[in-house]
């Protein structure tokens, strides 16, 4: 398949492609580094809040077992109803 580029043109552009290419690949690496550090923060935020609801949960849960009446055994007055 031919270039689509003018056959003058790529003398000119054969150049500078090694530059080009060197910073396609510099830039394509630190694009992925930020992507993996992003990717890697989230991760973390996302366990982190999951042990927080977790842990807000079960204090819930705790509050809830404290604030339950107690359950007295039923008195029985021979009238038929409970106390």
């Amino acid at each position: 398949m031919k270039s689509p580029m003018p056959e003058g043109a790529e003398k000119s552009t054969s150049k500078l492609s090694p530059w080009i290419d060197s910073i396609t690949m510099r830039v394509t690496s630190d694009a992925l580094s930020w992507a993996r550090q992003g990717l890697s923060m989230g991760k973390r935020a996302l366990e982190t809040s999951a042990k927080t609801l977790s842990r807000t949960a079960g204090s819930l849960d705790q509050w809830e077992k404290k604030l339950e009446r107690p359950k007295f055994p039923a008195k029985s007055d021979g009238s038929g109803a409970e106390a």
